[in-house]
């Protein structure tokens, strides 16, 4: 719950954030650069640090942990300093060779459009150094149930964007947005520090590659390595389709994109943030049975709070778009576009919530591969798609979104198949027919939304209005799907 609360404040200033962006620069060349200049940096923090982090070291450092706390910290030194030299490393070659890689990954920016993409590139290949070894550290407070700091600091790196968008730009130019997203990683960091300290965590110069526990972690860090790159690789795919569609439609659809995560890190992530460290306890037991109900438990809650929010938000798209993005030089035709895209994303918000619940409980068995290999080949038929719909149906932006909602549920899918197979005692069938029962009580609600926005009592555009919608709206659709999760025996699971 701190973790939820956290995410939604997080998400809440993450839109504020978007708000900023969308009224002061709009669907634009300059935001297009923006959006198109993470995908270097985030395929390099993926592929070092993120993967090593949730697959890897917390299972190792807890394993360590339950045996020697002294070697534990000398492992969690180790760790960091080994890959924070290695970050350092390809970041600068990376920096230098930008030129290239964003005429590979930016086909449709040529000019002056180009060149700004290639700085904002080389200024922001400085956060994942920072954020790498924030997210090091932040994995130890999830170790020692210390979730405040954590939750906290991606707070802290959306105030630091805003900050850039605000009073950066105005003094440096463009490149203040840049400079932002830098500030932002620094607290990330920063907001984590004291409450590291207090966990027992001092900073060790080691530097020992043929450390056994380094090895452990480098030997589980590798497949799900794989798996963060091929998604940042697939990122990348999609901006280099979005930059050949028109000017503003890698802005308009990262806008989208960060309006549906909304619901997987309120739910999604934050339910599997918090139960990995217990999970991963668990699985170092013979008997599986308690390991098997968490997850079952952690899975009916994910899908008795996505899908209808999911619902709720494919109802109301217009309403959010217009009521957080609609200021400024966003214009209306930009609002139209990016509630379009977003209803294609709400297809697929339950799977991509299940997703990291799922993947985290592999990984808790120390079993990296098998979901490695299902992503991979979701994102193969991502990519697949997103090629047929955009070069040869000729969609707009919305066909990316589909093909990742789409490629998301065979996720999914996958993931709870293979689950069972690699856990016999498992009961697939009753996470499908609670699945089933959620599903048909919350179309049920959608059907009652629309018969009361049929009366149109709420009519018209504007800021009030659209806020009145969404407040009677979700009201109505609370009370139906709850009245009918009552009738259909539906047990909500809440801890």
């Amino acid at each position: 719950m701190l973790l939820a609360f956290f995410y939604l404040l997080s998400r809440l200033v993450g839109l504020w954030r978007d708000r900023v962006l969308a009224a002061h620069f709009g669907a634009s060349d300059l935001l297009d650069v923006y959006y198109l200049s993470f995908n270097i940096p985030d395929l390099v923090f993926n592929l070092l640090i993120g993967g090593a982090i949730s697959a890897a070291f917390i299972p190792i450092f807890i394993d360590y942990q339950s045996k020697s706390g002294k070697k534990a910290w000398h492992l969690a030194s180790n760790f960091l300093n080994s890959f924070a030299i290695i970050v350092v490393g390809i970041s600068a070659l990376l920096a230098l060779v930008a030129p290239s890689l964003i005429s590979l990954i930016a086909p449709g920016f040529g000019g002056p459009k180009k060149d700004l993409t290639i700085l904002f590139t080389r200024v922001m290949l400085v956060s994942p150094f920072i954020m790498g070894v924030s997210l090091v550290l932040g994995s130890l407070l999830q170790v020692f149930h210390r979730f405040l700091a954590f939750a906290a600091a991606p707070i802290m790196y959306n105030l630091g964007i805003i900050v850039g968008a605000i009073w950066l730009v105005p003094k440096f130019g463009p490149l203040g947005l840049a400079e932002g997203v830098v500030l932002g990683a620094l607290l990330h960091l920063l907001v984590q520090l004291p409450s590291v300290w207090k966990v027992g965590f001092k900073w060790q110069a080691v530097l020992n590659w043929k450390d056994e526990g380094l090895r452990r972690v480098l030997k589980l860090t590798a497949p799900r390595a794989l798996g963060l790159a091929s998604i940042q690789v697939y990122a990348i795919i999609q901006g280099a389709l979005a930059t050949t569609i028109g000017v503003g439609t890698v802005a308009v659809f990262n806008l989208a994109n960060n309006l549906q995560f909304l619901p997987i890190s309120l739910v999604g992530i934050s339910v599997a943030v918090a139960s990995f460290p217990t999970l991963s306890r668990e699985a170092l037991q013979e008997e599986k049975k308690d390991f098997v109900d968490r997850v079952e438990r952690h899975i009916k809650q994910v899908v008795f709070l996505t899908v209808p929010l999911s619902f709720l938000c494919l109802f109301l798209r217009h309403e959010i778009v217009r009521i957080i993005l609609y200021a400024g030089n966003f214009s209306i035709e930009d609002a139209l576009l990016t509630a379009k895209i977003l209803g294609f994303f709400m297809l697929g918000v339950t799977s991509q919530s299940l997703v990291p619940v799922l993947s985290r409980s592999f990984y808790a068995l120390k079993n990296t591969i098998t979901p490695v290999l299902i992503s991979i080949a979701s994102i193969l038929a991502n990519t697949g798609l997103a090629f047929y719909l955009i070069r040869v149906q000729h969609w707009d932006a919305s066909g990316l979104a589909l093909a990742f909602s789409l490629a998301g549920i065979l996720n999914a899918a996958l993931l709870l198949f293979y689950l069972k197979k690699y856990l016999k005692i498992f009961n697939l069938a009753v996470i499908v027919n609670y699945l089933s029962k959620i599903f048909l009580a919350a179309a049920i609600m959608f059907l009652g939304l629309s018969l009361v926005a049929g009366r149109n009592f709420l009519g018209g555009v504007g800021l009030i209005n659209d806020l009145w919608r969404v407040a009677i709206y979700g009201i109505v659709a609370a009370l139906t799907f709850l009245i009918c999760s009552a009738m259909l025996r539906i047990r909500i699971v809440l801890k």
